[in-house]
């Protein structure tokens, strides 16, 4: 029963980041198109589901802990891994998909830190352009494109 409740709990963990990633990807697409609306949406959305993923991840953290206590395995650290390695034989029948599904989340957090390395880009860019831009309207030399003292 327990190992169904880690399943459950991973399960929707793995449709969390699924949102992420599509979410991640809307607010990159935003910020190159220069949609503010659309990126607003997106960075409300994207905190919204971070909640969720914290939420879940508290979730599945006590159901380990609590499968953990049911059959006395004393783990160095609440985890997926950590459980299949000393408590595979509890559950055996859904520890298969458990580690399919602990797999998925492990290839989906790595394309969600992709994502954020290449939202970290866009962003720095983006940054340097807007300086660009400002410098080239009211900088310091003879030839802005503005007066300052107007």
């Amino acid at each position: 029963m327990n190992s169904q409740l880690l399943l459950n709990s991973l399960k929707t963990q793995n449709d969390n980041l699924d949102i992420l990633i599509d979410v991640l990807e809307a607010e990159k697409n935003a910020i190159v198109q220069r949609d503010h609306k659309s990126l607003e949406q997106s960075i409300s959305e994207k905190q919204k589901i971070i909640r969720n993923v914290k939420l879940e991840e508290s979730n599945g953290i006590k159901i380990i802990k609590d499968i953990a206590s049911l059959y006395s395995l004393e783990l160095p650290k609440a985890s997926v891994s950590n459980l299949m390695q000393h408590g595979k034989s509890h559950f055996e029948k859904d520890s298969k998909e458990i580690e399919k599904v602990s797999t998925s989340i492990k290839i989906k957090l790595d394309v969600v830190a992709r994502l954020n390395a290449q939202l970290k880009s866009v962003i720095d860019f983006s940054r340097s352009l807007i300086k660009e831009t400002i410098t080239a309207l009211v900088g310091n030399n003879k030839h802005a494109l503005v007066n300052k003292k107007v």
